[in-house]
């Protein structure tokens, strides 16, 4: 193709080109083929380009300590190559938004649905109190589910509200009232005036007794409330008591908040 780039006179004269003609044609030659290189370059990197797809995720602006609730400000988009192995991480920072994170997230660290969760919603029939628990419970973070047991056994441990019954008066478990007498001391207090099986039949129908069962007694310790979730980080105070806010069946609530000032209580998670 280059043979048809004359410099100088016109073809057919039998003039042979001189040095300067000569060189000026291997300048253009090199010239020309240094841009045609440089377009086959482009045009490849453009075909590769199109061809990968890329995905935003969401990723941590800082490092996320587990527990915290997700901002949009500790969140970012960033796009990067689209693989089968991102089908399970976030793709908005409005899905992440008040979610509680599950794990220490990293700064820049691509955050995915396992790492972190919606915080708990109280259901019907469920009442939250901040219960005071023994130990380090540092670990506990909002939405486990965890199991208070006390420290002494059930025969200790005030029963203020009982089983649903027939009668308010008559509880069922009259024999055994010799051996309680904490639950008589119930039925004369401000509300035991037909008032107690009422709030009891009521909270079975809404949470169907699952969990609100009796107490249960396994040697020195008592379960006063076999499920319960959190709905709060705990936090110690400056006496050195740490709280945490639970949301239970209210039988479960009452035996709690009566013995919580008698003896230590306890969280095991679930």
């Amino acid at each position: 193709m280059t043979n048809h780039f004359h410099i100088g006179g016109q073809p057919g004269e039998g003039r042979k080109p001189t040095l300067k003609q000569r060189r000026d044609m291997r300048r253009l030659r090199t010239l020309l083929a240094a841009l045609c290189a440089g377009l086959a370059v482009f045009f490849a990197l453009q075909s590769v380009t199109s061809s990968m797809a890329t995905k935003s995720v969401v990723t941590a602006v800082h490092a996320i300590k587990r527990g915290h609730t997700i901002n949009a400000d500790d969140v970012r988009l960033v796009n990067i190559a689209d693989s089968p192995a991102l089908s399970t991480m976030f793709t908005s920072n409005e899905a992440v938004d008040g979610l509680v994170a599950q794990v220490d997230i990293a700064a820049g660290s691509v955050i995915s649905r396992p790492m972190a969760r919606a915080s708990p919603i109280v259901g019907h029939g469920l009442t939250v109190i901040d219960v005071r628990v023994s130990g380090s419970q540092a670990s506990l973070i909002v939405g486990d589910k965890v199991s208070l047991v006390g420290s002494a056994g059930c025969e200790s441990v005030p029963n203020p509200i009982s089983q649903p019954q027939p009668q308010g008066q008559q509880p069922a478990n009259a024999p055994n009232a010799e051996n309680q007498p904490t639950a008589d001391d119930a039925g004369s207090d401000g509300s035991g005036n037909g008032q107690t099986p009422a709030d009891a039949g009521e909270t079975g129908e809404t949470d169907g007794g699952s969990d609100a069962a009796p107490m249960e007694s396994t040697g020195r310790i008592c379960t006063l409330a076999p499920k319960a979730t959190v709905t709060g980080n705990p936090h110690r105070d400056d006496g050195g008591i740490t709280t945490a806010r639970l949301a239970m069946p209210p039988q479960d609530a009452s035996r709690v908040m009566a013995v919580q000032e008698r003896m230590p209580i306890m969280a095991a998670r679930l």
